[in-house]
């Protein structure tokens, strides 16, 4: 199916036995758009509004966010998300697609590429790593998610802590509604939501073992964008991974680990230059 003007396509599909929501815009060359943890689909309005007049985006929510439904019981790493992802687009009858994802988006989506090289036509990682996580920060994350599984809620001082982990330090200045759109975000999850998935799914994202292999198995053209003041993926790792690739690295200035809604226009500029470039 090829949506027929710029008005999204919304439904959910079964996927590996739980329903996956979707939102789709535009047509042209398929391009798969994976957002970060905590956010839904509404991550990319920026990259939605300048790219759905020249390209199919196929925007999904993962697991326990926005509509979607609880994270299928046998996922167990970023791998399992990428092959959800690729059944997904198998019954959306997409061939050949390029990948477009920030943070946890950016850790399946370089995944999927190594899993099927001969539909993934590019790969571009927002915010992301593909290294293990810190083990300081694993602790402290951990910690944050027994406290939110005990509770069943997120609580004032995990807000407070996690709120600056997304953004620039002068975000309120800057951007003063995108802490407010997070806040807004975070206070929708229910208790059930919160146990049964959001938190399995951060163990699984803060979890994750050391796989910047992967990225030897990438095989379509990449490019690597950063936030200079980003404090959760600091930009020194983006430059680890380009260098592996062997592909360019945009580090934004004034931009944390949002780069989508931070600097959406530059993020806008070298995503439409990419796509242009791989056809």
């Amino acid at each position: 199916m090829t949506t027929q003007s710029n008005l999204p396509t919304r439904r959910v599909l079964e996927i590996a036995g739980s329903p996956l929501s979707l939102v789709e815009f535009g047509r042209g060359p398929a391009v798969l758009l994976g957002h970060g943890y905590l956010w839904d689909w509404r991550m990319w309005r920026p990259q939605i509004d300048a790219l759905q007049s020249r390209y199919r985006l196929v925007v999904p929510e993962m697991w326990g966010h926005g509509d979607s439904g609880p994270m299928p019981t046998d996922t167990r790493r970023h791998a399992d998300l990428a092959a959800q992802m690729l059944a997904l687009m198998d019954r959306l009858d997409i061939d050949r697609f390029a990948v477009v994802g920030t943070s946890m988006g950016g850790m399946w989506g370089a995944h999927l590429a190594a899993l099927a090289p001969e539909r993934v036509t590019g790969l571009a990682l927002l915010n992301s790593y593909l290294g293990a996580e810190p083990e300081a920060n694993r602790r402290t994350y951990f910690g944050m998610l027994d406290a939110v599984e005990r509770e069943g809620r997120v609580n004032d001082a995990i807000v407070s802590h996690i709120i600056p982990l997304f953004f620039a330090p002068d975000v309120a200045t800057r951007s003063p509604d995108l802490p407010i759109l997070l806040r807004d975000r975070i206070a929708r999850y229910d208790a059930a939501r919160l146990r049964e998935t959001i938190a399995p799914l951060g163990r699984l994202i803060f979890g994750r073992e050391d796989a910047l292999d992967v990225l030897d198995r990438v095989r379509a053209p990449t490019i690597i964008i950063a936030g200079r003041e980003d404090r959760s993926r600091p930009a020194a790792e983006s430059a680890v991974m380009a260098e592996r690739i062997g592909c360019d690295l945009h580090v934004l200035d004034a931009c944390g680990h949002s780069a989508t809604l931070e600097q959406p226009g530059q993020v806008n500029a070298i995503l439409s230059d990419f796509l242009e470039s791989i056809g």
